[in-house]
C-alpha cells in the first residue's frame, strides 16, 4: 500500500528529484542521501523564488504610485536590468534549462515594463510610457528566435552591463546621500532571491555564464542593502514640480 501511494506521488516527487532519488528516500529509506537532499532543497527553493518574483517589485512599483515620484531612482539602471533581463530569458528558454532555475527572470521583466512606465510618466515622456508595454514584449520574441551561440554572447555582455545597472543605482544613492523611493522590501527580497538562485544554478546548472551573473547580482543587491542601513534615518526632498496625482 504505501509503495502505491509512492507510485501514485511520483510525478509530483519527480518536481523536486529524480527518480532514483525517490527510490532512495522513499522506497529505501535512506533518509540521509545528501546528494538527494540537495536536489530536493535546490527544486524547492528554485520554485519558492520563481513564486516569489511574481510579487518581487510590486512594493517598488507600490512606492511609486503612492508618493507619485521617482526621485532618487536611475532611470538608467532600470533600462539595463530590463535588457538583462530579456537576454537572460531567451538564453535560459533556448538552453531547455529547467524553469525552476531561471523562471523568476520572466516575471521581473513583466514588473520591470510597469516600473518603466511609471519612470517615464513621471519624468513627462507619456509616449514612451505607452511604447514601453509593446516595445519590449516584442524585442524579447526577437531576441528567443536568435541563434544559442549568439544568445550566449549576448548572455555573457548581459554581465557587465546587469554590473553597471546596480552600479549606477549605488552611485546614485550615494551622490544623494539617501535611497529616495527606491524600495527596501524589493531590494531585501532580491538580496534573499539571488542568494538562493546563486545556491540553485550551484547545484543544478553546470553553466559557468549562468553562475557568474548569479553571484554578481547578489553582491550588488547585497551592497544596495547595506546602503539603505548606511542611509536608513535620511529622507529624500522631493521635488516641488512632481506631477501631481
Amino acid at each position: 500500500m504505501y509503495a502505491d501511494l509512492i507510485a501514485t506521488a511520483t510525478p509530483l516527487l519527480l518536481l523536486f528529484m529524480s527518480e532514483d532519488c525517490i527510490k532512495s528516500v522513499f522506497l529505501e529509506f535512506n533518509l540521509l542521501d545528501v546528494p538527494c537532499l540537495k536536489m530536493a532543497l535546490s527544486k524547492g527553493l528554485g520554485y519558492a523564488i520563481v513564486m516569489g518574483s511574481v510579487l518581487v517589485k510590486f512594493p517598488q512599483i507600490l512606492k511609486i504610485y503612492g508618493s507619485g515620484s521617482v526621485v532618487g531612482l536611475a532611470l538608467s539602471t532600470f533600462l539595463l536590468e530590463t535588457f538583462c533581463a530579456m537576454i537572460n530569458v531567451a538564453y535560459n528558454y533556448a538552453q531547455q534549462f529547467p524553469f525552476s532555475t531561471w523562471g523568476e527572470n520572466f516575471f521581473i521583466l513583466v514588473q520591470l515594463v510597469i516600473l518603466l512606465m511609471q519612470l517615464f510618466y513621471y519624468t513627462n515622456r507619456s509616449l514612451l510610457a505607452l511604447l514601453a508595454p509593446v516595445v519590449i514584449p516584442a524585442l524579447s520574441l526577437g531576441l528567443a528566435k536568435l541563434p544559442t551561440e549568439q544568445l550566449a554572447v549576448g548572455l555573457t555582455a548581459a554581465i557587465p552591463l546587469l554590473a553597471l545597472s546596480k552600479l549606477m543605482q549605488i552611485k546614485a544613492n550615494f551622490q544623494n546621500g539617501h535611497t529616495g523611493q527606491l524600495s527596501f522590501i524589493t531590494s531585501l527580497m532580491n538580496v534573499l532571491g539571488t542568494m538562493a538562485r546563486l545556491f540553485t544554478v550551484v547545484q543544478e546548472v553546470e553553466d559557468q555564464i549562468i553562475l557568474v551573473n548569479a553571484a554578481t547580482v547578489f553582491l550588488l543587491n547585497f551592497i544596495i542593502i547595506v546602503q539603505f542601513l548606511v542611509y536608513w534615518n535620511v529622507t529624500p526632498a522631493v521635488p516641488a514640480e512632481k506631477k501631481s496625482q
